[in-house]
This record gives structure tokens, C-alpha cells and sequence, in this order.
């Protein structure tokens, strides 16, 4: 089937995917959308998790300990701000990042600590109980094992987020580590690392990495390197994965097709899309996103989610962090994915978070008790960084947004890092 977005602008119909019925309703691409739209906008556990199943991230404490810059870059005196564009201007482009892009020029690629052994063929393992069917019992060995597996790819994402962030939040001034985050990203686009993935569960390991690094790369996309700039390697192996990535999803028939595995993806394409300027990556993200949002019922549940037994609310919350990252960067070009389905992802967002402090509601839903999650580590922390950036949009919206607010700055080196910082970037 042909991938289409979804608009009440114009005809339904209805597909039915595996006992999930998801309301399939055809539109234009996101260029067709801005250029009938009159607002323009200017804004847009997880750690060794890496598939559903999980999702990448550091150590058992949350954080990596990244390397630092060894030489010094000259900067430029004031770096510029990126200027927002005209309307006009705007809409030749595809899509514009929700947080700053400063700019900034060195003459070369500042010296930097050397990055872990580059991983290009992947093979690795899920960390749930054989024949757990609701891949909510974790196998400590398992566990284990994966993470190790998962190491360098973990440290790499880390250190990249990390560079890119102290480049961000110095509005341009720290050259050498938005230097760094260049520097370590070509240093994997030129062995073709991650490029060989051997199995399901590697394949997904990539889409939430892959959509770090092009989130991370975005940062410091604006840092102009005069002698051998590495931006056209980087941005040709982001785009590389991605369409490799897309294939393999579009590929898929079972319930990774609709879950959290999807909308992972489509952040991955929209975050390369924000790099690259690829609108086909662009619309196929919109329609993972719409995949989600269309399952979304009126509690603010996601069915799928649910059967994750007594993870379903850490999955409520791995779920809804692509698809509010994911909005945050479509509606730079007006595409508008809170309004789908009658404001679902809002519902979510509530249902989600709000399932941390009170469990009740979602313990009834998916008939298990649910494992105590814990707000004030470094992982519970980490699995609602993304409100950062639907309280931007929306502040005060969210029961949940005091209590989440007191444990800031939150950070997900998954979805760009800092997201306190990155959200206020623009501010």
C-alpha cells in the first residue's frame, strides 16, 4: 500500500492490520500542507533497552562519561544566530529544527579523543525471558549480555549528544565540541558503521540510534569547517541508513509494523529529513506517526502498548517520546499532529505521564501491576525528557507537568540530549 498521511480534509477509509484497526485517511505531502497552510511556525528503561524490548542508552546510571575536546579550534568572534526564515523562504525548505542551530565557522576539524571501534555489522539479542509473549520479564544474564554488546554503540551516542549539546548551549562560542560531534560522526560515516544489520532486534537498536545521531548532527549542522568539512559524509550515511531502515520497516507485517517500533523509525526519517532536506523521508515519517496516533483511544492508550503487562507504562512512555519529538519538528512546517484523531497525542501525553505518579488506571487497562518507576534516577528521568518539548507547546497542559519539572534538567541522548536546554534554545 502506498504510504499516505492522514487529514480530515479528505477520504477515509479503514485498514485493518492485525486485529488493529488503524483509520487510514489519504492527503498531501508535507509540502503540499504548507503551501495551503497560513501558520508558519518557527519552533518545532530506556539505557541498554534498544528494542521493543527497550531502546539504547548509556549504563545502568543513566550517563556516560563523554571525552573531551584536545585541541583547541579558533571561533569567531559572534557567531550569527540562524535567522528565521520568511514564509517565502520557508517554504523551500522541508523542515526546520525546533531548537537552535547556531552558526559558526573553524578553519579545521579540532584534535579529539578517539571514538569507540566502529560497529558495522550487528547482531545482538533481546533481554526478555525466552517465550515472555508480553516482553515485560527481563533476563538479568540477557540483560547483561546485550549491554555489553550494545557498549560502543551506546558511548558513541553519549559522547555525540554531549558535544553537540555544549555546542548548543554556548550559542556558537565552543567550536572545539561542536567541532568534536562532527569530527566523531565522520569518523563512523567513513567506515560505513551500522550499516549491516543482521537481525529484528538490530535493526531497531539502529532507528533509535540513528535517530540520535541525526538529532545530534543537527545541532551543530551550522558549524562551517573550511579545510575538509565532513558535513556531505555525514549527511550521505544518515540518509543511507534511513532509506535502508525505511525498507526494512515498510517490510514488516507484524505488530513492530504499529507499535513503538514504527514511530521510533519515523523519528529516525524525520530527524535525517531535518538534515538533509529529503521530503520522501519527511511524509514517511508523518505516516509512522499517524500509524500511533490512530491507535490512541479515548483513555489516551495505545492497545499495543497494553500488552506489554506490567512495562506498560514505561512503554506508554517509550512510545510517546518519538511521536511528540516527531510532532515537535513536523509542526515547523505546519503539519499539525496534535489535531489528529480529535487531539489523541495529547491524550496520550496525559495518560502517560500521569501513569507515573498514579498507576491505577493503566493497571486496570493492562491487567498487571505495574513495576515502580522511579522519578528521581537517572532512567526515570531519562524516560520523560521528551515533555520537555510538548510543554513548550503546550505548558500547563499536562496534570503531570509540576512533578516532572522538579527533577530537571532532564536528558535522553536518544532524542537529542539536554532537553531541558534544547527546548528553552529557542526561547
Amino acid at each position: 500500500m502506498k504510504n499516505t498521511f492522514f487529514t480530515a480534509a479528505s477520504g477515509e477509509s479503514t485498514l485493518d492490520l492485525r486485529n488493529t484497526i488503524i483509520r487510514v485517511i489519504a492527503t498531501a505531502s508535507i509540502s503540499d500542507r504548507v503551501r495551503s497552510s497560513t501558520r508558519w511556525s518557527a519552533s518545532l528503561l530506556c539505557l541498554a533497552l534498544a528494542a521493543c524490548g527497550g531502546g539504547s542508552s548509556s549504563n545502568s546510571s543513566g550517563q556516560v562519561e563523554t571525552p573531551t575536546a584536545t585541541a583547541t579550534a579558533t571561533p569567531i568572534p559572534a557567531p550569527t544566530p540562524t535567522p528565521t526564515p520568511t514564509p517565502e523562504a520557508a517554504a523551500e525548505t522541508t523542515l526546520s529544527a525546533p531548537f537552535a542551530q547556531p552558526v559558526a565557522e573553524i578553519t579545521d576539524l579540532p584534535e579529539c579523543t578517539d571514538t569507540p571501534d566502529p560497529v558495522v555489522q550487528l547482531e545482538t539479542i533481546s533481554m526478555y525471558v525466552t517465550g515472555d509473549t508480553t516482553y515485560s520479564q527481563i533476563d538479568p544474564e540477557k540483560l547483561a549480555e546485550r549491554t555489553a554488546m550494545l557498549k560502543p554503540i551506546t558511548t558513541f551516542t553519549a559522547a555525540v549528544s554531549h558535544y553537540a549539546n555544549k555546542y548548543v548551549e554556548s550559542g556558537g562560542t565552543d567550536t572545539d565540541s561542536g567541532g568534536c560531534a562532527l569530527a566523531w560522526l565522520n569518523a563512523w560515516a567513513g567506515t560505513h558503521a551500522m550499516t549491516q544489520m543482521l537481525d529484528d532486534e538490530s535493526q531497531f537498536v539502529r532507528s533509535v540510534n540513528l535517530a540520535a545521531w541525526a538529532l545530534a548532527y543537527a545541532q551543530v549542522k551550522n558549524l562551517q569547517v573550511d579545510r575538509n568539512a565532513p558535513h556531505a559524509a555525514i549527511e550521505t550515511w544518515l540518509a543511507d541508513m534511513a532509506n535502508d531502515m525505511r525498507s526494512y520497516v515498510d517490510s514488516l507485517t507484524d505488530k513492530t509494523a504499529r507499535n513503538n517500533h514504527r514511530y521510533w523509525a519515523g523519528l529516525a526519517a524525520i530527524s535525517v529529513a531535518l538534515d538533509t532536506g529529503d521530503s520522501d523521508l519527511a511524509d514517511w515519517s508523518v505516516e509512522s506517526a499517524e500509524i500511533g496516533i490512530s491507535q490512541i483511544t479515548s483513555e489516551g492508550a495505545l492497545p499495543l502498548e497494553l500488552e506489554r503487562g506490567s512495562r506498560a507504562a514505561h512503554y506508554h512512555l517509550y512510545a510517546a517520546a518519538p511521536l511528540v519529538m516527531t510532532a515537535a519538528i513536523a509542526a515547523t512546517k505546519g503539519v499539525d499532529l496534535y489535531a489528529e484523531n480529535d487531539g489523541a497525542l495529547h491524550r496520550l501525553v496525559s495518560f502517560a505521564t500521569s501513569s507515573v505518579f498514579s498507576p491505577d488506571e493503566i493497571e486496570t487497562l493492562s491487567g498487571a501491576e505495574q513495576e515502580a518507576f522511579d522519578i528521581t534516577s537517572s532512567v526515570g528521568q531519562q524516560n520523560l525528557a521528551w515533555f520537555e518539548f510538548y510543554a513548550k507547546s503546550f505548558p500547563d497542559q499536562a496534570p503531570a507537568q509540576d512533578q516532572i519539572f522538579k527533577y530537571r534538567p532532564l536528558r535522553n541522548n536518544e532524542i537529542g540530549g539536554d532537553m531541558t536546554m534544547l527546548a528553552q534554545s529557542l526561547s
